[in-house]
């Protein structure tokens, strides 16, 4: 069985949409668009970090998708779960998606989609 067919996280997509608040102005509200996508989570490695603080972006991390998740810089992904689905995380850290979808040809004869991300350890999303 290839990592394609058992990519090791499950993770939600959500679209995060700039809704105008009272007083205080605008709020990102983030919206569900699906849920239980196979992907796999990976920190970037320094030479990509660095390529992307040449370009005045930040990033510490990349997903990995299967096929095409669609998803551009308006959405973040919220890893849901380790082990295939089997263990649940509790702490659950938006990435916020900083790149457009790319496909990466790191998988032998089959494709893998990349997304670089920026994880913010101090900001936990209510679900």
């Amino acid at each position: 069985m290839s990592l394609l067919d058992n990519m090791p996280h499950r993770c939600t997509i959500k679209l995060v949409t700039r809704a105008r608040g009272g007083m205080i102005g605008s709020k990102d509200t983030p919206t569900t668009v699906s849920t239980g996508n196979k992907c796999w989570s990976q920190a970037a490695s320094q030479a990509e970090v660095i390529d992307f603080e040449k370009r005045g972006m930040t990033i510490n991390r990349k997903v990995y998708f299967p096929s095409d998740p669609q998803v551009t810089e308006q959405n973040e992904i919220v890893i849901t779960s380790y082990d295939r689905g089997l263990t649940t995380i509790t702490s659950q850290i938006p990435l916020e998606v900083r790149t457009t979808v790319a496909p990466d040809a790191s998988a032998g004869m089959r494709r893998l989609w990349k997304v670089f991300v920026e994880e913010h350890t101090g900001r936990k999303d209510s679900v």
